[in-house]
């Protein structure tokens, strides 16, 4: 873990970003919130809100706390106009949007010229990464690990293209992958597709893959899990959800682990070979 001093945390949406700032003042931490967009279960933080069409206001306010590291935690979700406004403040001179891991290195460039190192969630929230091989009380059988390879391994090469860091697969058929809606609504068209017949009624089963994407920083945007993801993929019919060891955020990990083996949902750890 990092030695704690003054963290400038930018908050995106889901439930990890109050458990973030409650472990990084338990263990030491100074905490400035800023948020991209309005949070009311934070409004007691008195947050700086983000513009980002003004990221000089922000680096300003950065500057004001005085703070010696920065950590990003949460989803964080950007229009084109946003995404080329920052890639020009960063020094891009393409004035094309830029995909999710171009804004990762620009937003890590720019911090290491202010001298303030991004530090990653899990260097503040312990027990977040996920581990090697079966997670839960749920056992993946033979054929199961072969589609969840097979899923992985497409998740990784979609992820090459920056595209994004989930898909789900039926036995050696890739169904869908993740688009700019995230996770929650590629699980939702599944959903949609097997009510309509066109998925989960045949030999292959379904297995969500959540990745990186190769040469990913850890510091930001990794892939996670959560109990709401467990809800949606059983809905959805997956049989077993595989993640990346060491860079799989598992958020809320007892409760996701019980909600997985009530659903009846393999959990499995996979470590890239690809990077």
């Amino acid at each position: 873990m990092t030695v704690p001093g003054r963290l400038a945390l930018v908050a995106g949406s889901g439930d990890l970003v109050p458990q973030a700032i409650a472990a990084a003042r338990d263990a030491g931490w100074e905490v400035r919130v800023l948020t991209l967009q309005p949070r009311p279960d934070l409004e007691a933080e008195h947050p700086f809100q983000i513009k980002v069409s003004r990221p000089d206001q922000v680096l300003r306010e950065i500057r004001r706390f005085k703070a010696t590291h920065v950590c990003a935690v949460g989803g964080m979700h950007m229009s084109d106009k946003e995404r080329e406004t920052f890639a020009e403040f960063a020094g891009d001179k393409d004035a094309a949007a830029k995909g999710d891991s171009k804004l990762s290195q620009l937003g890590a460039a720019l911090l290491k010229i202010l001298g303030l190192p991004f530090i990653g969630v899990h260097e503040i929230v312990s027990d977040l990464l996920a581990p090697q091989g079966q997670i839960g009380a749920v056992h993946a059988d033979d054929a199961l690990i072969r589609t969840a390879e097979f899923a992985f391994a497409a998740a990784r090469k979609a992820g090459s293209l920056d595209l994004g860091q989930a898909l789900v697969a039926a036995g050696a058929r890739i169904i869908a992958t993740e688009d700019i809606g995230g996770t929650d609504e590629l699980l939702t068209r599944c959903a949609a597709y097997r009510e309509r017949g066109l998925i989960g009624n045949g030999r292959g089963r379904l297995v969500l893959a959540k990745t990186s994407k190769p040469g990913q920083p850890l510091h930001v945007d990794l892939p996670a899990i959560g109990k709401n993801t467990v809800a949606l993929a059983q809905n959805a019919g997956i049989e077993a959800i595989v993640v990346e060891t060491g860079r799989t955020l598992l958020i809320g990990r007892g409760e996701l682990i019980s909600a997985a083996n009530a659903a009846d949902i393999a959990l499995v750890g996979i470590a890239a070979q690809d990077d």
